[in-house]
């Protein structure tokens, strides 16, 4: 399940509070990927300015990896932000969707259901 939020803020606005918005609650900005500038460096200009945010709460996330290592394959958190329509669009897809398929058992899925509602609260902060 994608989690979607639309917003009226520019892009630069949309990006900046989405990053304080992320440190507010606890998890970190681990890299953010300008993918329309790094397309347009390449040649492929899109129309639309896209960003791509690695965000991680590095508690709950060596928690799981102690766990079991293979759940790197999906970390860290993914949120986007783009241009869309009269607005700014804000999301991620949900981390009880990205861990379904890997039968870690309980404490996995209660994890990544914390992770899902702080991620939506980052998402409606910032947006």
């Amino acid at each position: 399940m994608n989690i979607l939020l639309d917003s009226r803020k520019p892009f630069d606005v949309a990006v900046a509070d989405l990053q304080r918005s992320v440190a507010a609650h606890g998890f970190s900005v681990l890299h953010m990927h300008a993918l329309s500038d790094t397309l347009a460096a390449k040649g492929h200009s899109i129309d639309k300015r896209v960003a791509v945010l690695e965000v991680c709460n590095a508690t709950v996330a060596s928690e799981m990896l102690t766990r079991d290592a293979s759940i790197s394959l999906a970390l860290p958190c993914r949120v986007a932000v783009f241009e869309h329509a009269d607005g700014t669009r804000l999301g991620t897809i949900a981390p009880t969707t990205i861990l379904e398929g890997f039968g870690l058992g309980p404490e996995v899925d209660i994890a990544a259901s914390l992770v899902e509602r702080t991620l939506r609260q980052i998402l409606v902060d910032a947006a």
